[in-house]
């Protein structure tokens, strides 16, 4: 057999070997709808995976939890290290949505999660981010049932979030956005976020340019469970343009606060 012939044959084996090694998985694509993203969060938690999260989540995104009146954050390096040394979760885990309302760009959800022996209930805001979905936001309660009076919270601090948008009034900002919070927004499929001083020194700015921006609130919804909710209110700017508002609240000691706020225009 000559060295070519051999060379050959070496080739040859080599190929079928590759050919019979077992395929490596492929990596979980991005999720094209809310739905999706949603079942990547349930699917990384079941598997305690930090990287099928990352899919979820954008890494900007914070996790909002309350218990009586401690909040705890955590964020997404945080969760994902305690993915890579905990053991994984002893018991039933479910992550199941309950209502999913979508718009073009953003979403809200609200979602029944099982963890072990206790049952919590987030509520998600999604943001369409490119062609992915991803959760930019997050909040949780262990036992949160439907309660009246936290509607009404919530609601008197979107009524107070409006009023302060109608004077710029940055102080309206402060009592009804906590200070850790990102206000984001989405353009050319960029989320783009800011922190609550930043807001507050646009909202000055604003006043000295033009001191009446009258706002008229088109609708609103709001649903709550315990001391956590979400809404959605779509208003008319005094420009003329139509915005949407959608937003995360917890109960913190200082009153209802937006955890989380994401607003696109409209027309």
């Amino acid at each position: 057999m000559t060295r070519f012939e051999t060379r050959l044959l070496s080739c040859a084996a080599l190929l079928m070997a590759q050919t019979c090694l077992p395929a490596s998985a492929a990596p979980a694509p991005w999720p094209s709808r809310p739905e999706e993203a949603i079942s990547a969060y349930a699917k990384a938690v079941a598997d305690n995976d930090p990287g099928l999260l990352g899919k979820a989540f954008q890494p900007s995104a914070m996790m909002y939890c309350t218990a009586g009146d401690k909040v705890t954050a955590t964020s997404q390096s945080q969760w994902k290290e305690r993915m890579r040394t905990a053991s994984s979760q002893k018991g039933p885990v479910s992550t199941t949505p309950e209502w999913i309302e979508s718009g073009k760009q953003t979403a809200i959800a609200r979602v029944s999660a099982v963890r072990g022996g206790k049952s919590y209930v987030d509520y998600l805001l999604l943001a369409r981010l490119g062609q992915a979905w991803r959760i930019v936001g997050k909040v949780c309660q262990e036992g949160a049932d439907s309660d009246t009076a936290s509607t009404r919270g919530i609601e008197d601090t979107i009524a107070r979030k409006v009023d302060g948008d109608t004077r710029w009034a940055d102080s309206a900002l402060t009592e009804t956005i906590a200070p850790r919070a990102l206000v984001m927004s989405v353009d050319a499929g960029e989320l783009v976020a800011s922190t609550l001083e930043e807001w507050r020194a646009r909202y000055a700015e604003r006043r000295e340019k033009s001191p009446h921006n009258p706002v008229r609130v088109l609708s609103r919804h709001v649903d709550t469970r315990g001391n956590i909710g979400s809404a959605v209110w779509r208003f008319r700017s005094g420009s003329g343009g139509v915005w949407e508002d959608r937003a995360l609240f917890l109960k913190t000691p200082a009153g209802w606060r937006m955890m989380a706020l994401i607003f696109t225009q409209q027309e």
